[in-house]
Parts: structure tokens; sequence; C-alpha cells
């Protein structure tokens, strides 16, 4: 028998479109459907942009997806993932392409992130996500039973 695993916490879509990222973050929870599209080659500089790396403890925490570009826009403020109690990250391809950079999957640790489902990863991300104790997959039908409170196998 698996280890299950509970995910308390919202879900951040990070979407496309700036207006849906900035909804979730001030309190309104979207579906996979109303996200629209997701963001793809989400990379490292966007999870967690060079200057953010000056700091090296919890307090990156506060930081997650500050470089997040949906078209023109940078809709992802200070603190506001953390504060949005969100548990889980949703994106499209090639999530955390870029740097090695540790501090990306660190920061989404320290703000709450547990689970980051996308279409594919990048492998060095995944591993550093294995290393910190975040859970990545790429089966979007988690998101669901999730939200149900269900909990999820750790094979899965």
């Amino acid at each position: 028998m698996s280890e299950l695993v509970r995910f308390d916490g919202r879900v951040l879509f990070l979407a496309q479109d700036p207006r849906v990222v900035e909804r979730q973050l001030r309190g309104e929870d979207v579906t996979l459907t109303s996200a629209g599209p997701l963001g793809t080659d989400v990379s490292t500089d966007e999870i967690t942009p060079a200057w953010i790396c000056y700091h090296y403890d919890e307090k990156l925490g506060e930081y997650p997806y500050l470089g997040l570009k949906c078209g023109d826009a940078l809709p992802v403020t200070a603190g506001s993932v953390k504060a949005g109690g969100f548990a889980v990250t949703v994106a499209g391809r090639r999530y955390g392409k870029g740097s090695s950079r540790e501090a990306s999957p660190y920061a989404e640790w320290c703000a709450g992130i547990r689970l980051v489902i996308a279409e594919s990863f990048e492998r060095i991300y995944r591993q550093n996500c294995r290393n910190l104790g975040i859970y990545t997959s790429a089966d979007f039908g988690l998101i669901d039973r999730i939200r149900r409170g269900e909990a999820i196998p750790v094979d899965e």
C-alpha cells in the first residue's frame, strides 16, 4: 500500500491571462477550464528572479512567481502566494526551465506549495523539487481529487 498525502490548501493556476492570476491572488478559486490557457515555459527566472536569490532562508516564501510574465504584466506581488494559502501550482509544459536554481522550488516550498502539476517539467527543476520534498505530477486529474479533499497515493 502506497503512502497517502493530502494537500490542504488552494490551487493556483499560472494562467496566461494576468487577470485570472490576479483574481486567484485576491481569493477567487478558478477551475482548469475557466483558467484558460496555462503559462508554458515557466522558467526559474520567473519563479525566482535573480535579485530574490539574495535571500537564502524562509524569506524566499514571500517571493515565488514575482517574475511570472503574463503577456506584458507581472501579476504576482510580494507575499501574495503565501497569503493566498496555495498548496498546489498548475502550469503548462516545460515548467522550471532555465537555470538549476534551487531557490525556485525552495521559494515555492516556503510559500506553502507542496505539489506542482504541469504538462512537463525540466529535469533539474524536478530533481530539485524531489530533493526538497515538493511533489510533481503531469496528472491534471489530481486537481479535482485534491479539491474534494481526497488523500492521494504518493506513487501517483
